[in-house]
């Protein structure tokens, strides 16, 4: 049956029999296989990688070779499908397809059994290097990590493939750039300006008479003046104090 690309989760993995752990494992599942294959089905099942971790729904689809493997693939759950339009769906021409097989020639392991083609885990590697350093009393020797890719020798085999494929793509269209509004700068507040200090207030100060106006009064004057209005009484005087001793010696 046809499984939807549009609905799975991650990347693909491989399962292959062992037939050095399991006897006959390997002939049951390429029968199996071939079963499957002719009946137009994939299986449904749990995967439990780990003794620690939950189960994952999982389809394995027969792979059409000679190795008797299966994909695995993740399924999802109802509530991570969305319906996909066909528009966003993209279709390939023959030139594109033919291209991309040419490409994926270049990449093909060629071996006998697929262990074989493994590499060792570095950190492993690494980490006997370091006890047996430390126990015979030797340097670490670096450790040579054989996942990494050389990318620069798998350009020199496959550039010609690459450059075709990138060729045979169709040209993205340009998005439209939306022009932004640029922010009109803040109005700028006005200057403040001082109220001048009124003959009255200067005959409240000379007559020591401050000390007698309400709070209401003084915060008046002092927030004409650009002065803070916090504070007791008291320090309501002493700063309306400061600004006629101020205006006095200025003048």
């Amino acid at each position: 049956k046809f499984l939807s690309i549009t609905n799975l989760m991650s990347k693909t993995t491989i399962a292959l029999a062992n037939d050095s752990r399991v006897s006959g494992s390997e002939k049951a599942l390429y029968n199996l296989k071939l079963s499957m294959i002719k009946k137009d089905v994939f299986a449904v099942g749990e995967m439990l990688t780990r003794a620690s971790t939950t189960s994952k729904l999982v389809a394995l689809v027969p792979k059409n070779d000679g190795f008797g493997g299966f994909l695995i693939t993740q399924l999802p759950y109802k509530e991570d499908t969305r319906k996909v339009l066909p528009s966003d769906i993209g279709f390939a021409d023959r030139n594109s397809v033919d291209a991309a097989k040419r490409l994926i020639s270049k990449a093909i392991l060629n071996f006998d059994h697929f262990e074989s083609c493994l590499p060792e885990n570095p950190w492993l590697k690494h980490f006997f290097g370091y006890l047996e350093s430390v126990s015979l009393g030797r340097a670490l020797e670096e450790v040579e990590d054989d996942t990494k890719m050389d990318v620069q020798q798998m350009l020199e085999n496959a550039m010609k493939e690459i450059e075709l494929f990138s060729l045979s793509l169709p040209e993205d269209d340009q998005p439209i750039k939306k022009e932004r509004k640029r922010k009109e700068p803040p109005s700028s507040k006005p200057e403040f300006v001082k109220e001048r200090i009124s003959d009255e207030w200067i005959d409240r100060f000379k007559n020591d008479e401050l000390g007698d106006l309400k709070n209401d009064q003084l915060k008046a004057f002092l927030k004409g003046q650009g002065e803070r209005v916090a504070g007791k009484k008291s320090d309501l005087v002493d700063r309306v104090i400061r600004v006629i001793e101020k205006e006095l010696f200025n003048d």
